[in-house]
């Protein structure tokens, strides 16, 4: 079985800043099936998406223990989901979940995005995730261990339950 993804990432400005981001993931899986002495090629697709807008995440951060601007969430938010990133997209994102510039953020920061991309993922999903990387983790990442995260499709995992 192979999966194959499409994401469309929106986003939605008012006064020069941004107030709505949206992501949408078009999951295909394409599956071979036996039948006989021929094999037939299956393909299935499934639609995901994450909108959140400015009043909704201050609304959240409110009853979370949130940090972040929404304009840093944003920021933060676009490599996380895409699974790519350019330029210095992803230093930046590193830089501000860093808040104690000790080089590593803490597992529990990325929490923050559970509950906004999936509301059924938990931290002890976050965490087993992250433990199937990286087997010898604790509770924090290097920028190199964040940066295979981002890569693998983090954001897109959580998104489309594939955690």
């Amino acid at each position: 079985m192979d999966l194959e993804y499409t994401v469309t990432e929106t986003l939605t400005t008012l006064g020069g800043r941004v107030s709505e981001i949206n992501y949408e993931f078009e999951e295909i899986t394409v599956e071979a099936i036996s039948l006989g002495l021929s094999t037939k090629r299956e393909r299935r697709a499934r639609a995901y998406s994450a909108r959140i807008s400015r009043e909704q995440y201050t609304a959240l951060s409110r009853t979370m223990s949130v940090s972040l601007s929404f304009d840093d969430f944003v920021q933060v938010l676009r490599p996380f989901m895409m699974g790519f990133y350019r330029n210095r997209e992803l230093e930046q994102a590193f830089g501000i979940l860093d808040r104690d510039h000790s080089g590593s953020i803490h597992i529990d920061e990325l929490n923050v995005f559970l509950p906004i991309i999936n509301q059924y993922a938990t931290g002890d999903t976050l965490k087993s995730y992250v433990r199937k990387v990286y087997s010898n983790i604790e509770n924090s990442l290097t920028y190199d261990e964040f940066r295979t995260l981002i890569l693998r499709g983090i954001g897109r995992d959580i998104l489309c339950n594939n955690i």
